[in-house]
């Protein structure tokens, strides 16, 4: 099996058994990352990925799978390797989705001019503020974020499903200003799109971050604040998957 490819997953795609690939580097420095443990000696640093083996690793998936997801790290940061393995993947009749931080509004233009992703799921990370987007990332990326964000209509154009996420961390991120500021800054760039606050697992993250995690009870709470902005508001969580949020 290829190293950073989870063959078969029934999680990564709502409703879709996938194949996960993951590609290295990233610009950002998250402190809740959770895929540092896939990456040399924990540090997001980039290698060129190992194209004709990952597409190997799809060939032979693809009996037992609908779509392929390209996570990281961020996958953007190796656009050829990206764009290669996503048209390889849609010759074999495969869609393909695309998680990223949002960084890379060039890159990301471009895969959703030639047709080459189905499903792109954009992290904002916090209100799109400099000092936050440092506070968080270590890196100055609101503007980058929000950029990419006014892509939405393209995507429609394109027919291209889209949706945005959170991840939540007591005492790091979550309160429900921030959530409803997120949801604010969202709809005003994107619009009406689908909205997933999403349960971290401090446990699985790079650096020591307080052991206590948000409850699904919290998480249907912190939701709330997003309702007003967004119709389709959910969220995720390790004992009960996706739900969507009723309307109040």
């Amino acid at each position: 099996m290829a190293k950073n490819v989870i063959p078969l997953s029934t999680v990564d795609w709502y409703g879709r058994a996938v194949t996960v690939v993951f590609l290295m580097g990233c610009p950002f420095r998250c402190p809740y990352c959770q895929n540092y443990s896939l990456l040399e000696m924990g540090k997001l640093v980039a290698e060129p990925a190992d194209v004709k083996e990952i597409e190997s690793e799809i060939e032979k998936n693809s009996p037992f799978i609908s779509g392929v997801i390209f996570t990281g790290g961020e996958p953007f940061q190796q656009f050829d390797a990206l764009r290669s393995l996503a048209e390889f993947a849609h010759r074999q009749g495969l869609l393909v989705g695309v998680e990223t931080n949002g960084y890379y509004t060039d890159q990301i233009r471009q895969m959703i001019e030639a047709d080459l992703v189905d499903l792109i799921c954009m992290d904002v990370k916090v209100p799109l503020e400099r000092d936050a987007y440092l506070r968080i990332c270590g890196i100055d990326a609101a503007d980058h974020v929000s950029d990419s964000l006014r892509l939405y209509d393209l995507c429609q154009e394109h027919e291209i499903d889209f949706e945005v996420r959170t991840t939540v961390f007591p005492d790091l991120i979550g309160s429900p200003q921030e959530i409803r500021s997120i949801a604010t800054e969202v709809r005003e760039l994107a619009g009406d799109v689908r909205y997933i606050i999403q349960q971290g697992i401090p446990e699985h993250a790079w650096k020591k971050l307080s052991q206590r995690s948000f409850t699904r009870d919290e998480l249907m709470a912190l939701a709330e604040n997003a309702k007003p902005f967004l119709s389709d508001v959910r969220i995720r969580t390790r004992e009960c998957g996706e739900e969507r949020v009723s309307a109040s």
